[in-house]
């Protein structure tokens, strides 16, 4: 449910915007590079990756866009010897604003965009590893903070600071001597991510 009304707001915000508008597709692809989960020991991560389509339309106002993006990612991590993949899919929708420069405008025109994210996990959700179990959330929401540059009309090379807006996993394991008790950590991991997209 949750999926389909963040699908639907973003066709939303591109249906809303008047007529003159310029609307572009294109394909975005890059890799993800998350940190640690706040409080996890022995927990590594790999450089994951993501792809998918993106829009971009901008606005009667010079310089303001919107771009939203339906992206597959994922990413894999190493916790006591055990391996976790993650796969998601993100709808991550920007506020841009594109500064335009005399004389290069055509060739270089930099960017700043900031916005929401959506995530849905659409692989597996729960692992038993060595000492414990380790469970991701369904569904998470996050900020996007960043900006790049538009090269030759067509490609955005884009760096962007994602920002878990809540917890994103909970890791729980039996305590030594204890009885029916497990010792129960919830954690949050932000993301740096960087893409190149090709507008048609």
């Amino acid at each position: 449910m949750k999926k389909s009304f963040a699908i639907l707001l973003a066709l939303c915000l591109f249906a809303a915007v008047p007529a003159a508008a310029q609307i572009d597709w294109g394909i975005k692809a890059g890799v993800n590079m998350a940190e640690k989960p706040s409080g996890m020991k022995d927990f590594k991560n790999k450089t994951g990756w993501f792809v998918g389509p993106t829009a971009k339309v901008m606005l009667p106002i010079v310089g303001l866009g919107l771009e939203a993006n339906l992206l597959y990612t994922c990413t894999e991590s190493e916790m006591t010897g055990n391996n976790i993949t993650k796969q998601t899919l993100d709808v991550p929708v920007f506020l841009r604003y594109e500064f335009s420069l005399p004389v290069v405008n055509q060739l270089i025109e930099p960017f700043i965009a900031a916005g929401p994210q959506w995530s849905w996990n659409i692989g597996n959700k729960e692992f038993s590893l060595l000492y414990g179990d380790y469970k991701m959330k369904e569904s998470t929401l996050s900020l996007n903070l960043g900006g790049g540059v538009i090269l030759f009309d067509h490609l955005q090379v884009h760096a962007n600071y994602n920002i878990a807006l809540g917890n994103t996993s909970n890791y729980s394991e039996p305590m030594i001597g204890a009885v029916d008790y497990l010792f129960s950590k919830k954690s949050k991991a932000n993301s740096w991510q960087f893409s190149v997209a090709y507008m048609f």
